[in-house]
Parts: C-alpha cells; structure tokens; sequence
C-alpha cells in the first residue's frame, strides 16, 4: 500500500508539472495577467481531487505542494485498509467511486459538482474514462446492480496530453468552468471532473443538465 501512495504521488507530480510546462510554453506570448489567470485556473484542476488549497497563494505550485502533503497525510490514515480494484469495470471500483463522491460532496469548493457527479451516477449518465488504460465506461451503483461489466475501449493516452486534448479552454488559455466548479469536456460539452480514487485516476463526465440532490 505504501508503495502505491508513493507511486500516487509521484504521478501526481509529473502528470501536472509536464502540464504546466507545457501550457506555459503555449502562453509566453500572453499578458502577465493572463497567466495569473492560468496558474489559478491549473490550482482549480488540482481542486478535482477533492484537495483544498486553503493559502492565499493560490497558484499552481502551491497548490501541488499542499495537495501532495495532504494526500499523504490521507493515505496513511487509510493504509490498514483494503484496497479498492484498480479496474474501472469492477463493482468494487464502483463502490470506491461512489465513496470518493460522497465524501466530496459533504463540504468544500467541490461539493456542489460532486453532487451532481452523484446524481449522475444514480441516473445512469456519469461515464469514466481510463485513458491510461484506454477504457470507458458508465458508471453504475454496485448496490442495486451485481457484478461486474465491460467497458469500451477508447484510444490510450498517457493523462497529460488526454487532459489537454479533451479539457475546454477559455480565450485566455485557462480551463473554462461551470457555475458548480467542473471543467467542461471539449468534445461533448458536458461538464467533467479529473479525480484520484484511491491511487487510480479517471476522467468523468456527466450533462450539465444534471440537477443536484
């Protein structure tokens, strides 16, 4: 377990490190403002995970560094515990993703889009995306249907370029976002969220039709 915390965090450190490089590369020629802009709308991405940055600063690297400690500081609390099926077609995944929502939908900035990635998921319409994998699904509650499904495969991409290709931007160059906090799925125009259950990261998206609870 120890093992995959550390292996969590390590890809959390590049998949959004290589990101920020890359996006700053891309917005050199824009305005000092309009990177102040960026590097606030990268910290709101960070906010996917369910991990708030309460400092002032709210910049990209700060963000990084208080998201990575107070995973850590998470995870070893959890670490007598089973782990959570790493296969985005189990039931088991499904529980810890529904665990995840929940949990995020109690308080904090992201609590109104995880309600609304719940009421998603009770209706049907939340699908994940594996892109590492190169599997999507839609998400179902292990509760009310047994067993496991397959999911369909979809091209593999490392997350890095999967979020760059796939998350809606503004003319700034930030990432655009919904009145509840989520990012918005380029291709589709529903609303989307990039989340870390347990040491597994998946893309959702869900209409921006979804009433929450």
């Amino acid at each position: 377990m120890v093992s995959s915390i550390n292996s969590a965090s390590q890809s959390i450190t590049q998949i959004f490190l290589k990101v920020q490089k890359e996006n700053q590369q891309a917005s050199d020629s824009e305005a000092s403002s309009n990177d102040d802009y960026y590097n606030s709308s990268l910290a709101n991405l960070m906010r996917t995970y369910g991990q708030e940055d309460d400092g002032t600063d709210d910049t990209y690297g700060t963000g990084l560094l208080q998201a990575l400690n107070a995973s850590d500081s998470a995870d070893d609390s959890l670490s007598a515990l089973t782990e959570t099926s790493d296969d985005i077609q189990t039931g088991t995944f499904m529980d810890s993703l529904k665990t995840k929502l929940t949990e995020l939908s109690r308080s904090g900035d992201g609590a109104l889009k995880a309600k609304e990635m719940l009421a998603a998921l009770d209706a049907g319409t939340l699908t994940v995306t594996d892109a590492e994998k190169g599997k999507q699904i839609t998400a179902w509650d292990s509760s009310t249907v047994d067993g496991d499904k397959t999911a369909t495969s979809v091209t593999t991409r490392d997350w890095s370029s999967f979020l760059r290709s796939e998350l809606k931007r503004e003319y700034a160059g930030g990432y655009a976002l919904t009145e509840s906090g989520a990012h918005i799925d380029k291709s589709t125009g529903n609303s989307a969220s990039f989340v870390l259950v347990e040491d597994t990261y998946v893309y959702l998206t869900w209409s921006t039709a979804t009433k929450t609870a």
